[in-house]
C-alpha cells in the first residue's frame, strides 16, 4: 500500500505541475500532450537546416523516432491486433514530416489545432493498440492481469482528477480576475459575487478530492481481494468504501443544490452567477458503481460462511 501512495503521489504531483506550468503559460492541456511532436518537429527543422550533415542526422533522428513503435513487438509473436503498430509508425511519419514541414499540412491542420489532432491521430492508434492488447490479457485464467491494470487505471484517475482540481483553482482565479475587470464602477460592491464564485469553484474540487478518496478506498479493497476475496480484511474494506460512496452522494447532491438555491436568493446581490445545470453523473456514477461491488463482496462472504457451515 505504501508503494501505491507513493506512486499515486508522484504521478499526481507531475500531473498537477505541467497543468499549472502549461496554464501559466498559456497553453492548453491538449497542447501539452501534442507539445512533444511539435517540439521535435521545431528541433529537426532547425537541424536540417543547419548544413547538410545536419540534414543527415535529422533524416536518421526522424527515421529512428518514426520507427520506436515497433519496439513494443520486437522479438515477440504477432497477432492480429499488432497491424497497429505498423500503422502507428506510419502515421508517426506523415505526423512528424508535417510537424517539420507546417507549410506542407492541410488548411484544416493549420497551427495549434493541427498540431493537437496531429498528434491524436498517433495516440489513439497506440492506446486502441494498449486496448485491445489488455483485452487479449483478460482472455487468461490469471487475475493477476486484471488487477495490475485496475491498479494502473487508479493511479491515471487519480491524476486526472488532480489536474481537474488544478484546472478548476485556475478558473476560478480568471473568474475573480474578470469579474473585477468588467465591474469597475466604485459604487460596486463584489464581495459577495467573490465569494459566491470561490464556493462555485470549492464545490466542483470537493467533488473531484471525493473522487480521489474513493480511488484510494477502492485500491485498498482492491488489495484485500487479491489476498483473499473472502477475508474479514476484505469485507471491512468493502464496508469502508460502501460507507464513503453513501457520504459522497450525499455531500454531491447537497452542495450542488444548496449553491444553486443560494445563488438564486442572493441574486439581487450578485453581478455574476454560475448556475450549475449540470447533474455531476461521472461521480454519481461512480459512487453507485462502487456500491454495487462492495455490496456483492459481502454478499459472496455470506454465501460462503453459509457453504462453510453446511460442510
Amino acid at each position: 500500500m505504501k508503494k501505491f501512495y507513493v506512486k499515486a503521489f508522484a504521478i499526481v504531483t507531475v500531473a498537477v505541475l505541467l497543468t499549472v506550468a502549461a496554464i501559466a503559460s498559456g497553453i492548453t492541456t491538449l497542447n501539452v500532450l501534442a507539445l512533444p511532436f511539435t517540439l521535435l518537429g521545431k528541433g529537426l527543422r532547425a537541424l536540417s537546416l543547419s548544413g547538410v550533415a545536419g540534414n543527415i542526422a535529422a533524416i536518421i533522428i526522424y527515421a529512428a523516432v518514426c520507427l520506436c513503435p515497433l519496439l513494443f513487438k520486437l522479438r515477440r509473436k504477432w497477432t492480429k491486433k499488432d497491424i497497429l503498430i505498423p500503422i502507428c509508425s506510419g502515421l508517426m511519419f506523415y505526423t512528424v514530416y508535417l510537424m517539420i514541414n507546417p507549410t506542407l499540412r492541410p488548411t484544416l491542420l493549420q497551427n495549434d489545432v493541427g498540431d493537437i489532432g496531429l498528434a491524436f491521430a498517433v495516440y489513439s492508434v497506440l492506446i486502441c493498440w494498449v486496448i485491445l492488447s489488455l483485452a487479449d490479457s483478460f482472455k487468461e485464467s490469471n487475475n493477476g492481469n486484471v488487477y495490475s491494470v485496475l491498479h494502473i487505471f487508479f493511479l491515471l484517475l487519480m491524476a486526472t482528477f488532480a489536474v481537474a482540481i488544478a484546472t478548476g483553482l485556475s478558473d476560478c482565479v480568471s473568474s475573480v480576475r474578470e469579474i473585477s475587470e468588467n465591474n469597475t464602477a466604485e459604487e460596486l460592491n463584489l464581495i459577495p459575487t467573490y465569494i459566491f464564485t470561490v464556493i462555485s469553484c470549492g464545490v466542483t474540487v470537493l467533488e473531484y478530492c471525493l473522487d480521489i478518496w474513493l480511488i484510494r478506498l477502492s485500491d485498498k479493497l482492491l488489495g484485500q481481494i487479491r489476498a483473499d476475496a473472502y477475508s474479514e480484511g476484505c469485507l471491512n474494506a468493502s464496508r469502508s468504501l460502501s460507507l464513503w460512496c453513501r457520504r459522497g452522494l450525499v455531500i454531491v447532491a447537497i452542495s450542488s443544490t444548496a449553491l444553486n438555491v443560494a445563488q438564486i436568493l442572493f441574486a439581487g446581490f450578485l453581478y455574476n452567477a454560475d448556475v450549475n445545470v449540470d447533474v455531476p453523473l461521472f461521480s454519481i456514477a461512480l459512487f453507485f458503481a462502487l456500491m454495487a461491488l462492495t455490496r456483492l463482496l459481502q454478499q459472496g462472504k455470506t454465501i460462503k460462511e453459509d457453504i462453510d457451515l453446511f460442510v
